[in-house]
């Protein structure tokens, strides 16, 4: 974590990286490796307790401005619940050569 905590509630920023491939036997490209993580904005950034609550991404869209490079994914994600169980985490997305594009995963909120 380079912000915030995974433990706790509120914006968060977190370098990350694949530890194992997504398709066995296969190498992740940088692009799977970028979109992985993006697939994280809300659960480094959630701001109510993971324990008391489901967050269902109910769809992801990654927007980059360049191919991506490296292993290592920069993910700088805010979260924010509106009114009606819904709710959005918006991610800016870095590599190692620096701002690469933004995410936005529109999310369902529940009571577990």
């Amino acid at each position: 974590m380079a912000a915030g905590a995974f433990s706790e509630p509120g914006p968060a920023t977190a370098w990350v990286r694949m530890r194992s491939p997504l398709v066995a036997g296969e190498t992740p490209s940088p692009l799977t490796r970028v979109l992985v993580a993006a697939d994280s904005g809300n659960g480094i950034s959630q701001v109510l307790g993971i324990g008391d609550y489901l967050f269902v991404n109910v769809d992801l869209s990654v927007h980059l401005v360049r191919p991506a490079r490296g292993e290592w994914v920069c993910i700088d994600a805010t979260t924010r619940i509106g009114p009606e169980a819904t709710g959005l985490a918006t991610s800016d997305i870095y590599d190692e050569a620096g701002r690469l594009g933004a995410g936005n995963q529109s999310l369902l909120i529940a009571p577990r």
